[in-house]
């Protein structure tokens, strides 16, 4: 038996590696582990440049209101943001309102654990019914995604570099390649923004 509690990207592909050297597949690890580390890179490499660091609120969950933990924090940074809540070492935790007022975040991600962008729309309605939502940067400038959580961000596997690119083309779509399929990251509209009942 093989335990495997990754904390960040470098444990997930450490967890790789761990598995391939229980099951002697180290020849099948090496260019799939060499592969994720180069996309990670060429990510870093890319938003380097960048001429602003956006600060970043990523919702795992809005009822309670939790941030995410552990690597969701570093796929931010990775990507070139600036966490409003959470660092690596932390798992997610529960937010109050006025904590996400007054962190001013200028793109909200919404990506309730476990869910896709269709069920994690179903969300947003309960965020839109707080009187402070509208006034949030985020919202004002239309810059508030629902990702596929289930897909990007919940899991601890090697699709976590899938959803580190996508991070990086919503922060930085100068420097991006516009790869981002529209099932699993969806940019919010100024109509669903102020809807409260309608998603």
């Amino acid at each position: 038996m093989v335990s495997l509690d990754p904390k960040s990207i470098e444990d997930v592909l450490e967890d790789i590696w761990r598995v391939a050297r229980a099951t002697g597949t180290e020849a099948v690890a090496a260019p799939l582990v060499d592969s994720l580390q180069a996309r990670i890179d060429t990510v870093v490499a890319r938003v380097a440049t960048a001429a602003h660091t956006p600060r970043v609120l990523h919702l795992e969950w809005v009822a309670p209101l939790m941030c995410g933990g552990h690597w969701i924090p570093q796929m931010v940074e990775l990507a070139g943001g600036v966490n409003c809540f959470g660092t690596q070492e932390q798992g997610s935790f529960r937010l109050e309102w006025p904590e996400i007022v007054a962190s001013q975040p200028d793109v909200i991600m919404v990506m309730p654990c476990g869910f896709n962008v269709t069920r994690a729309l179903e969300d947003v309605a309960l965020l839109a019914q707080q009187e402070e939502w509208a006034a949030l940067p985020a919202v004002q400038q239309r810059q508030v995604y629902v990702l596929n959580a289930n897909a990007y961000t919940s899991r601890s596997g090697p699709r976590l570099v899938n959803g580190l690119e996508i991070f990086a083309e919503i922060l930085h779509p100068e420097c991006g390649t516009g790869i981002i399929p529209e099932s699993d990251a969806l940019r919010l509209s100024a109509e669903q923004l102020q809807a409260r009942s309608a998603l």
